[in-house]
């Protein structure tokens, strides 16, 4: 328990920062819609790296977290190192493409004519090709740290990253600055320096064998069959993954050009921030259900399980909530007027993301019990969905299209998840209803009547005061949901109990008697 508390805590202020980064940074970046489509993209082709393990890198991550329950630790060594290895050479392929396409970058983005716009564009999909090997290894070192519980110890330097380039913002925007290129390249550099910190720190405070992980960067015929049969799953899981949430950026630039992208992109850095923020919340549990599976402990998993769900929700419901009501005075206080359009996307975006608390454990739970015919199911099911109606309606819904889709797509997933989780738990759904939403019932009542009151109220103009306010105001209505939540729910209430008391306990214990 104290594990998942010390995670919890640095994640918090890690998210603070992350957050502050992405709403501090973003104003500067849209002040230019063209130049920001253009930069959107190029993340968006960032975020593919992590795709590149084809699969063995989760595998590898399952593999490794049993064996380190089992004490194994060479097992588990080679294991990463062999994961690592094939994630590394998929990525490098990759980022020999991105180079190859940064020569002619209109490939990506429709109607880039400018010689400045080329260029720009250029560099940064060259930074990109060699920034890929910096992402290979910081997810080796999270999944080393992650397969132990102790992921709060990377993510201090990580944070300390992400304050250094959040205040470096300052240096590359602002009083007729647009640099860009150099905001990126810097923020690599920043990255770099905190996947080295923790390749010293895993040697000196885990006494972790690196001299043994370099040398299982290789291929390795047994871990291949062991592995194989769940990262040929998660391949086309991970295929699965890109059409449904990578390409859609890719598929705006060559239909409807840059500024399209830039207005879609407003509302995809909204609910990629919570993409980001709901997995750190439940990356922990991904070692910790793997743990239940390797020890046989199939009680045990569905009753963690269930207190997964029950402790999760608030966390995840109720912050969507608040921001699908009040999408408008986010926006507006965020990059201003110019983004009006950006409104209604972001509003079915930003609701994707309310069955969280059912979609992120039940996809750790299909992967650790490798319920094969499941993933691939539901898998399919989304990028099918999606794409189908997107193909139907763009030419007169247009942008809208995009954002409608994404959010049945995500709608017909949680259905079948709950159909899953109905059969591994064996019980009703009445049951499950009654124990894990109906005590959620009244806290959002209450929530939303407290919302449609205070939203005339809150500002519609762009600042950093006016969007601290904002915050303010969503974030006392969200906390006041949760407290309510504590005397309605049993679960969660024990939960809050027990971290209380042994949080007390600690504090007794470190005083000395008089």
């Amino acid at each position: 328990m104290r594990k998942y508390v010390k995670i919890y805590c640095w994640q918090a202020i890690s998210i603070v920062f992350n957050f502050a980064a992405v709403f501090v940074v973003t104003p500067y970046i849209s002040a230019n819609p063209d130049l920001y489509g253009i930069y959107s993209i190029v993340i968006a082709a960032y975020l593919f790296i992590s795709y590149a393990d084809f699969g063995f890198l989760s595998a590898g991550m399952k593999y490794a977290a049993e064996s380190y329950a089992q004490k194994n630790i060479k097992n588990e060594i080679e294991v990463i190192g062999f994961s690592g290895m094939v994630f590394l050479v998929f990525a490098s392929v990759y980022a020999l493409g991105v180079f190859i396409i940064s020569y002619n970058p209109s490939l990506l983005v429709r109607g880039i004519n400018n010689v400045d716009e080329l260029m720009i564009a250029r560099k940064l999909l060259i930074l990109l090709a060699f920034s890929v090997p910096i992402l290979v290894f910081q997810r080796i070192i999270q999944i080393i740290y992650g397969v132990r519980l102790q992921d709060y110890k990377f993510q201090r330097v990580l944070i300390v990253s992400n304050i250094i380039k959040l205040l470096s913002v300052f240096l590359f925007f602002g009083n007729g600055k647009y640099l860009i290129v150099e905001y990126f390249f810097f923020s690599q550099l920043c990255m770099l320096i905190a996947v080295l910190t923790g390749f010293l720190m895993i040697h000196v405070s885990l006494d972790y064998d690196i001299v043994l992980l370099f040398k299982s960067f290789k291929f390795s015929k047994k871990l291949f069959k062991k592995t194989r049969k769940l990262a040929f799953t998660t391949i086309f899981l991970t295929l699965c993954w890109i059409l449904y949430y990578e390409l859609d950026t890719f598929a705006i630039a060559k239909i409807f050009g840059a500024k399209q992208v830039a207005i879609y992109a407003i509302g995809l850095t909204i609910i990629t921030y919570f993409r980001s923020l709901f997995g750190v919340i439940f990356t922990p549990f991904v070692a910790r259900f793997n743990h239940f599976v390797g020890l046989g402990d199939t009680l045990g998993l569905q009753q963690f399980f269930i207190k997964v769900m029950v402790i999760f929700l608030p966390v995840t419901v109720f912050p969507v909530i608040a921001v699908f009501l009040t999408t408008q005075n986010f926006i507006f206080t965020w990059v201003g007027e110019v983004y009006t359009s950006s409104v209604s996307v972001a509003q079915f975006l930003v609701l994707c993301y309310i069955f969280s608390f059912i979609t992120y454990p039940s996809g750790i739970l299909i992967m650790a019990n490798e319920r094969v015919k499941a993933l691939y199911f539901t898998s399919a099911l989304q990028p099918v969905v999606f794409w189908s109606g997107i193909l139907i309606t763009y030419r007169f819904l247009g942008l809208q299209s995009f954002a409608y889709f994404k959010f049945l797509a995500f709608f017909l997933e949680t259905i079948v998840y709950t159909i899953i989780i109905l059969n591994f738990l064996n019980i009703k759904i009445q049951t499950l209803f009654k124990k894990i939403m109906l005590p959620a019932l009244i806290p959002l009542i209450l929530m939303i009547l407290s919302l449609l009151l205070v939203r005339p109220y809150l500002p519609l103009t762009i600042g950093k005061i006016n969007m601290l306010y904002y915050f303010l105001s969503i974030g006392i209505i969200v906390l006041m949901g949760v407290v309510c939540y504590y005397f309605t729910s049993k679960i969660f209430k024990e939960y809050v109990n027990k971290l209380g008391v042994e949080y007390l306990s600690r504090r007794s214990f470190a005083v000395p008697k008089i």
